[in-house]
């Protein structure tokens, strides 16, 4: 992805992520995403059952294996 496709946002895991009324879901919340020739901000909810999070969960395990430890000069 280059520069120019990121587009920098913080916001609060407990924003984030809210377990659904009847907790059979978790909804992912991205912050409002202005878009260009839209007149409101885009607004992004993504539901996910607990299949799907046990998936996420065990790709992003492999993901986070696969990175780079810290440099010796990061954990100084």
């Amino acid at each position: 992805m280059s520069q120019h496709d990121e587009m920098p946002f913080t916001i609060a895991p407990e924003e984030a992520w809210k377990l659904s009324g009847d907790r059979m879901s978790i909804r992912f919340h991205l912050p409002p995403l202005p878009i260009v020739g839209l007149p409101e901000p885009l607004r992004v909810h993504l539901d996910f059952d607990a299949e799907a999070l046990d998936e996420m969960m065990d790709r992003l395990a492999v993901l986070r294996a696969q990175m780079l430890p810290p440099s010796s000069d990061a954990r100084n």
